[in-house]
């Protein structure tokens, strides 16, 4: 009777065990790589990349054409896939501070990870952070169980010190605390990372947000893969740069190797996708990356700095080796997932849309209709078919962009997605549509909408100026500080001469001696960009363009100081006559103590420089 019972029981518990094992939520992992440009991946149509692990991840279910992520530049990419939210009400607009203690991702903020958390998963974060350095930022605080990587924007992978300003930082932390892993490389550190943490929690259903660090400069490929881009002759930077990516592929087979010897590849959803467009930065050796059809890399709200590969995979469960040509952006995949996975939302209001129908059935149309985007001073509209941007900026250099007639720039994408064409004046209906969807919109406003730049004619427009003191690579274009017209808020935008740290000065040749009554500088202040007002602008004047005497200092007229961001201008009122001019505008040197780039070289960055 002992031994039947006991057979009982055994039977009993094998079968609660079965239905237990086949009422497990599915594991998630969201793979988002770093500066990865629309064009390079072997499946999204690049010849000259060697990414096979990724390109069979595709064939194992869903790529998407027309994929966005919610900004051109990381940490509101991160925070907007994070929270669901466009990165303005998830607090983060542009990129997050270096500084120690700086803030982020705002507390309050509720995120995948604690969506996941709150439902039974165990949640890591692997890889980049880069969304704030106070302890309210963190990945523990924002709902991860377990943390690794680097906090700010990027490192040395080797050192692991931060690559933009140091020489000592060292950047790599796990659950808080700086860690050391002096010389080894940081993608194999990754991937034991993720390798510990899946064998760790195999039994449970887990979430984790393998944030990988790659392509981002700097470009560090393994020398296995530096020498496959040499002997197949791709040249400099583009062969490190496919390194690099074929780098992240072989790490992505590395995950999917252990996923199906664990018996967890069925279990799993997987969501690869990049968080931007490609860089044309500088410490990228100005590029290396491929925006594939479209216009635009990373910080332009041109296609290529926003539509890029993305890919789901639930072997089993959702349909694969398709591609789907329907509307999707980063905020989505919280409501989405949730869905797939059958948790429970606490988060009722976020602007994601739950997409998991059209995903379960790719010939159903997508639910997203319409989409803003806003970074800096560019701002875009998407309704259907129809793009707006206002004050468009293509890092890509695909083409040439005016800045009086192209300030509002209009695309038909399901005609053309390569956005080389202005259709603003063919279609002003259109264009007063999508102007009036954005200026209704929570963190739309009619002060963002370009205006006419009307030119205004003084003493210094058509004569010869030159500068003094030695000006940065992208500020060489002194013309436009006497071409008559004031810059728009960007300074970016090819209107604004700036320099880091250091003072300007120019001399300015009117060609004849002038009555001259009134001097003027335009300046402008946007403290999130480490861009201040300047400390003291003076000018001396001379007729023969050697002696000059004067010094007589220009007085600030505006009274900004609540202020982030404005445009600004000094001047002074003194009648006198001369025929040349030199102008000094003095930087503040660093910025100051309360600005989260305390210590750093600030900005300074000036336009129009009046003579009346």
């Amino acid at each position: 009777m002992k031994k039947i019972s006991l057979t009982i029981l055994l039977l009993f518990l094998g079968f609660y065990y079965l239905i237990a094992q086949n009422s497990k939520k599915p594991n998630v992992i969201v793979i988002y790589t770093d500066d990865q440009g629309a064009g390079d991946l072997g499946c999204y149509g690049a010849t000259d990349i060697f990414s096979p692990n990724i390109d069979k991840l595709a064939e194992d279910g869903i790529r998407f054409t027309q994929a966005y992520v919610a900004a051109p530049v990381c940490a509101p990419s991160r925070a907007a896939l994070l929270t669901g939210n466009y990165p303005q009400r998830a607090g983060v607009p542009g990129n997050t501070s270096a500084s120690i203690g700086s803030d982020g991702l705002p507390d309050e903020q509720y995120t995948m990870a604690e969506l996941f958390k709150d439902n039974g998963y165990k949640t890591a974060h692997v890889g980049k952070w880069h969304l704030g350095m106070s302890e309210a930022s963190s990945p523990n605080n924002q709902g991860f169980d377990y943390s690794f990587g680097h906090l700010r924007g990027c490192i040395d992978n080797y050192s692991h010190f931060f690559f933009w300003e140091g020489p000592n930082i060292h950047d790599l932390h796990e659950n808080g605390k700086e860690v050391f892993y002096d010389g080894k490389y940081f993608p194999d550190v990754m991937a034991e990372k993720v390798d510990a943490f899946i064998d760790k929690n195999q039994q449970d259903p887990f979430f984790l947000f393998y944030a990988i660090n790659m392509p981002h400069y700097p470009y560090q490929p393994t020398q296995k893969w530096k020498k496959y881009y040499a002997d197949k002759g791709i040249e400099f930077p583009r062969s490190d740069y496919g390194a690099f990516i074929s780098t992240i592929d072989e790490r992505i087979g590395m995950l999917i190797d252990q996923l199906n010897s664990l018996g967890l590849r069925e279990d799993t959803i997987i969501v690869y996708q990049s968080d931007n467009g490609y860089s044309t930065e500088m410490r990228a050796f100005n590029g290396g990356g491929s925006s594939g059809p479209y216009r635009g890399a990373k910080s332009s709200l041109f296609e290529g700095g926003i539509r890029l590969p993305t890919i789901i995979s639930w072997k089993g469960n959702l349909p694969e080796n398709k591609v789907s040509k329907q509307f999707l952006l980063n905020t989505d995949w919280m409501p989405t997932l949730s869905n797939l996975c059958g948790l429970e939302n606490k988060k009722s209001a976020i602007d994601g849309i739950d997409l998991s129908s059209m995903l379960m059935n790719t010939k159903q149309k997508s639910l997203r209709t319409s989409a803003f985007w806003k970074y800096g001073s560019q701002w875009v509209v998407r309704d259907g078919k129809w793009k707006l941007i206002a004050y468009p900026k293509d890092t890509s250099h695909k083409g040439e962009l005016d800045l009086e007639s192209d300030a509002l720039f209009l695309s038909n994408l399901d005609e053309d997605v390569s956005e080389m064409k202005n259709l603003a004046s063919k279609h002003p209906e259109i264009v007063k549509s999508l102007i009036k969807k954005y200026t209704e919109w929570e963190f739309g406003s009619i002060d963002g909408v370009p205006k006419e730049t009307k030119k205004v004619n003084h003493l210094a427009v058509e004569t010869i100026i030159e500068s003094t003191l030695p000006l940065p690579t992208n500020y060489k274009n002194i013309e436009v500080l006497i071409d008559g017209k004031s810059g728009y808020l960007d300074y970016s935008s090819g209107q604004w001469i700036g320099q880091e740290g250091k003072d300007l000065e120019f001399l300015i040749d009117l060609k004849k001696e002038q009555n001259i009554e009134k001097i003027s500088c335009g300046y402008m202040q946007d403290l999130g960009n480490w861009i201040f007002k300047p400390e003291q602008i003076s000018v001396s004047f001379s007729s023969n363009g050697k002696d000059f005497e004067g010094s007589l200092f220009l007085n600030d007229e505006e009274n900004n100081i609540n202020k982030n961001t404005f445009k600004g201008k000094f001047s002074i009122e003194k009648p006198f006559t001369a025929r040349y001019l030199k102008i000094n505008i003095k930087n503040i040197g660093v910025c100051p103590p309360t600005h989260k780039g305390a210590g750093s070289k600030a900005w300074l960055f000036i336009d129009e420089l009046y003579i009346e």
